[in-house]
């Protein structure tokens, strides 16, 4: 493919973004800019890197995707959770549908990415919208902000996967959240339990007395990295049919340490040096260019000292599943920023739920019937 056409396409697909959310007369012009910054970003990528380095370019398991893409029909596909899971179904079949009536298999795995960006932008804007929350600026940064944006120019499952968590916890259709969450099972399993762990686990603790909330948190904080790392080793002997065993100690300070890192968004210190990609330099300037990636995880841990009956649920919930999910990551050797991304999300929902007062006096209705339902 020429370089031309390859512009041209990612300009159709970026305009037609554009056309589609604005069919209601109005464009956003956040969005707007979002897929503006793609065509130029993907573009740029492109020229800089040419059609194949390209897939090297921050994270090389871009080539992967690209490979399921174009080889989907030679790898004939096993109707199974570990074929669908292999594949990674949710994001690369409308990748390939793309692929498969003219579009370049890289750029149409990219425009999932973008996509999902936008979705969860939407999905996300529109409950804080609902919950009575004028819309800023800031709070545009924090749940949609640079570094997500930056995925969606990469050809990696993270964003369709920030877009399903939004889906389980912030509709309201309880079908599409359940697809959701099996969609979630598909692209990474123990996410996916993660948020079935912290769903049950928050609907039980946030009934607990409000004299003991601050000690449900420090619980919470604390009881999901052992039920992770069982949650590790079961998974191992149901998937992978190996034997039952701890591959932690239950109580190994060096793990929870790892957990509590990702809350500065500093994972990549406590983690074996042979499994980092790039410098301690290198990685520190990523966090001064997307300083998001440790003020919102620090910022949530904050929302955690302030008491509102409302959001406790939501709080412990968040909160529950993030540390499960962040202990069962510490037992595979890609703890990362890059595993955190799918929360980004329903943390920065809390940071502005905690810190910002509603317009409305039924929001708090609201927030409690999405938290149980």
């Amino acid at each position: 493919m020429s370089s031309i056409s390859y512009y041209l396409q990612a300009l159709f697909l970026g305009s037609f973004v554009v056309w589609l959310s604005s069919r209601s007369g109005k464009i956003d012009r956040f969005l707007a800019s979002m897929v503006g910054i793609w065509v130029i970003g993907v573009c740029f990528i492109y020229f800089r890197y040419g059609a194949i380095a390209q897939l090297w370019f921050y994270q090389n398991d871009q080539i992967w995707h690209w490979k399921l893409v174009d080889a989907w029909i030679q790898l004939r596909p096993e109707f199974t959770l570990d074929g669908f899971n292999f594949l990674r179904v949710p994001y690369t079949v409308p990748a390939l549908m793309l692929h498969i009536v003219g579009f370049n298999d890289i750029l149409s795995l990219k425009f999932v990415s973008l996509v999902s960006a936008v979705l969860n932008y939407k999905i996300v804007r529109s409950y804080l919208e609902e919950s009575g929350i004028l819309i800023r600026p800031i709070h545009l940064y924090a749940f949609s902000g640079p570094f997500i944006l930056f995925f969606s120019l990469l050809a990696l499952r993270e964003t369709t996967m920030l877009l399903f968590v939004s889906i389980v916890f912030f509709k309201k259709n309880l079908p599409g959240r359940v697809i959701a969450l099996i969609a979630l099972g598909i692209l990474r399993p123990h996410l996916a339990v993660a948020i079935a762990f912290g769903f049950a686990w928050g609907w039980v603790m946030a009934r607990a007395p409000r004299p003991w909330y601050f000690t449900t948190v420090a619980i919470t904080a604390l009881a999901p990295i052992w039920a992770g790392t069982l949650g590790f080793s079961l998974g191992n002997l149901i998937i992978n049919k190996l034997p039952m065993q701890l591959y932690q100690d239950l109580f190994l300070k060096s793990q929870i340490t790892q957990v509590f890192s990702s809350f500065v968004g500093l994972q990549f210190l406590t983690v074996a040096y042979q499994t980092v990609e790039y410098t301690t330099r290198s990685i520190l300037l990523i966090r001064l260019v997307f300083p998001e990636l440790v003020l919102v995880p620090l910022l949530f841990t904050s929302t955690l000292l302030i008491y509102k009956q409302e959001l406790t649920q939501l709080k412990l919930t968040v909160l529950a599943t993030f540390v499960f999910y962040v202990s069962v990551s510490t037992g595979t050797e890609y703890l990362s920023v890059r595993q955190t991304l799918p929360m980004f999300s329903i943390l920065a929902v809390v940071i502005i739920q905690s810190y910002i007062k509603p317009k409305s006096s039924k929001t708090a209705d609201l927030i409690v019937n999405n938290a149980t339902s």
